[in-house]
């Protein structure tokens, strides 16, 4: 009953996650130096948090055509094996990489040539353009014409889909452009009109 009268429960919780946003801030920070430490010149650098582990950080440096980006670890010293059966936890954490020994990995904003460029600014993505922080090329499809892409911040290690892949497609050579969404086991639809 004295936990309802009192204010410490507040006070306590209210200084705990104080201190839990001053650490991110933190490990931020040294996620960021080193990703600055890539040397790209008039790079856009950012990191963002990742599940599991507060010390599970992506770090991205991009420039006008592909990002850079990396899954790493802030404290980890060696890797983590994954084996079937460790748990759907255990799997997320795995792939996030020790600093010293941590995989970059590149995807093309736009794709080869100026074909992707082009289709990434028809109108019908433009809702994807402002929502799309890390915007990157995903490929191409028949049936109908699609060029594909995706924002890289919702590229997960160890989740098997990725969110929010949206493209440009057509039925035929000559025929409008709509949006389309990539759906969940590889299918495709086109998003209403707004």
């Amino acid at each position: 009953m004295v936990f309802f009268k009192s204010r410490v429960p507040a006070v306590a919780a209210s200084i705990a996650l104080c201190a839990y946003v001053g650490f991110q801030a933190v490990l931020k920070d040294r996620a960021l130096d080193y990703a600055r430490s890539r040397g790209l010149q008039d790079a856009d650098i950012a990191a963002h948090p990742r599940a599991v582990s507060p010390f599970n950080w992506t770090v991205y440096v991009s420039d006008a055509r592909e990002h850079h980006f990396a899954h790493i670890n802030l404290v980890r010293d060696a890797l983590r094996n994954f084996a079937p059966g460790d748990g759907f936890v255990a799997k997320l954490d795995a792939a996030f990489q020790p600093l010293a020994t941590a995989r970059w990995d590149t995807r093309s904003r736009y794709g080869e040539g100026e074909l992707g460029k082009a289709a990434w600014e028809l109108p019908p993505l433009a809702f994807y353009r402002w929502f799309a922080e890390r915007p990157a090329f995903d490929g191409w499809s028949e049936q109908p014409a699609c060029a594909w892409f995706l924002d890289l911040r919702f590229v997960n290690p160890g989740r098997d889909w990725v969110p929010f892949r949206f493209g440009a497609c057509r039925d035929a050579p000559g025929a409008p452009w709509r949006a389309y969404e990539r759906l969940d086991g590889g299918g495709s639809a086109p998003l209403a009109r707004r």
